[in-house]
């Protein structure tokens, strides 16, 4: 049984000594009940005897009842007195001065408020270290709930720990994500019996700590690649006693994939001899290494592993593109393509100048072409070209006129090719008409007022000459003799007396050009 002072009936504010702080929250089994302040079915089972103990109001048999509520058999765990103020000192084993949700607050007798047989509550609720909330029934009295405060007396002697609620894990605790290096892992504490708990976490690598690693979440480090993580979840509140349990395991810890954010580009234009440039892209996390390979096709290119391609004129006509994979230690390789360029395309030749012919448009000389620079160097092939007609055979860089050049014009065209490169055709300027250069011989016989000619015009390369003779003297034209087979006669009349230069001129034809000579002739 128990006692208490003052009244001898219920724990109150008024029986606590002016050094402790004791507040009613509710008395009576309706009162309470309807304050949500209940007494576990103490009040239809108040009749029966628990663990020996004196039935009906009665603060030993409450504690015992709710002990036995909680789950031990309704046998009294010691042997000796009943009464309260025994309890803590037969069980001292498991009294201690922590309260507990579920222990039994224990005064001994002749401490405050305890009568002379002591006094037991069940602790409902552990508010701090110096507050609790106790329900209990008492000799005589009534069943009530109270708030204790701790002061300087009044306090409990002691709290018996029977059988102390416990926090139970209802849903073990789950780890979300994929077991990687690189690839953050989640802990959800699970669901407890309670709520309002506090949770503490220690991350487990095949089943020993990480150290550091007690937050809900990890990042899996090379170190742990291979291992299988769990998670062991430690929930406490005050007035439990912390418990702790631990998750399930993941996969091994795989390798880390490296994600691409920014898949890579190319810089630059397709064109032979043009430097393409590739940009790596965006990668998380950072990459140690970033290794290339161009490709044409879709096939690799042989030796093309630079973050740059000079254009190979073998690539003509075909799209390009750049595969980037990406390395780290602890992690998967991954590689990722860019997008492909246009087909490549041919270069263009630039000319620095037009080339030209050098020499004279006469047969028996030799013409030459002048080839400025080209750049880049190209393989040139020469044609000389006569009248619009290419001469057959002549493709070097010099050509000699012959007579069936004669009357026609001479250029030469130029062919110039570069693999990659589109061809380029230039031409010079055609030559002057090609003529033969004539020979004349005159031989004049003067006579009175008269002179007798006779020319005779030769020109290489032509066998036969036909057209005219101009004999001219001072500025006039005194006649033209008729040239037929190279061979002109005329005799020239009206002439004075004296001597005088004669000028005997061959105008120029298709194929000869213009020639005089001049002779200083006396006439009588």
């Amino acid at each position: 049984m128990c006692t208490l002072l003052g009244s001898g009936l219920s724990l109150t504010a008024g029986t606590l000594p002016a050094s402790a702080t004791v507040t009613t929250l509710c008395k009576g089994y309706t009162a309470c009940a309807k304050a949500g302040m209940g007494n576990g079915g103490y009040s239809s089972s108040s009749r029966t005897m628990w663990w020996r103990m004196y039935s009906g109001h009665n603060c030993t048999n409450y504690a015992a009842y709710r002990m036995v509520r909680s789950g031990l058999p309704n046998t009294r765990p010691w042997t000796g007195s009943g009464n309260a103020t025994n309890w803590g000192s037969a069980m001292s084993r498991i009294t201690n001065s922590t309260p507990a949700v579920g222990s039994v607050a224990w005064w001994r007798a002749g401490v405050r408020p305890a009568g002379s047989s002591g006094h037991v509550a069940y602790v409902e609720r552990v508010v701090s270290a110096n507050e609790i909330i106790v329900s209990q029934d008492s000799w005589g009295g009534d069943f009530s709930w109270a708030r204790i405060t701790r002061t300087t007396s009044g306090w409990p002697s002691g709290f018996v720990h029977f059988n102390d609620v416990r926090l139970v894990n209802t849903a073990a605790p789950t780890i979300k994500g994929v077991a990687k290096v690189g690839s953050a892992l989640t802990a959800s504490p699970g669901t407890w019996s309670r709520s309002g708990l506090t949770f503490a976490y220690q991350w487990l690598q095949n089943g020993a700590a990480i150290a550091g690693a007690t937050g809900p979440s990890l990042t899996p480090k090379l170190s742990q690649r291979g291992k299988r993580i769990t998670i062991r979840v430690t929930a406490s509140s005050l007035g439990f006693a912390t418990t702790s349990v631990v998750s399930a395991a993941t996969a091994a810890v795989q390798a880390g994939i490296i994600e691409n954010a920014a898949t890579p580009t190319i810089n630059g234009d397709p064109r032979v001899d043009s430097v393409l440039s590739a940009s790596s892209g965006t990668w998380s996390p950072a990459p140690d290494l970033l290794t290339y390979q161009w490709k044409a096709e879709g096939l690799p290119i042989k030796g093309a592993t630079l973050p740059t391609l000079t254009v190979d004129p073998s690539l003509v006509g075909q799209p390009l593109a750049v595969t980037v994979t990406a390395a780290r230690i602890g992690y998967a390789d991954v590689s990722v393509t860019s997008a492909r360029t246009a087909p490549v395309s041919a270069a263009q030749l630039t000319v620095l100048a037009t080339p030209t012919v050098k020499g004279s448009a006469r047969p028996g000389q030799v013409l030459t072409i002048s080839q400025p620079g080209v750049r880049p160097e190209p393989a040139r092939a020469v044609q000389w070209v006569r009248g619009g007609k290419v001469v057959k055979g002549a493709t070097g860089p010099r050509y000699r006129l012959t007579a069936a050049d004669l009357g026609s014009r001479i250029r030469v065209r130029v062919r110039l090719t570069r693999p990659g490169y589109d061809t380029l055709t230039t031409h010079t300027s055609w030559t002057s008409v090609v003529r033969s250069r004539p020979a004349i011989k005159v031989t004049a016989q003067p006579g009175t007022r008269r002179l007798a000619v006779t020319a005779k015009v030769t020109a290489g390369g032509v066998p036969s000459l036909d057209g005219v003779v101009r004999v001219r003297s001072r500025g006039k034209l005194l006649k033209q003799i008729v040239l037929r087979d190279g061979v002109a006669k005329g005799t020239v009349t009206g002439l004075r007396p004296g001597t005088r230069t004669f000028r005997f001129r061959v105008p120029a034809t298709t194929e000869v050009s213009y020639g005089a000579v001049a002779r200083r002739i006396k006439i009588g």
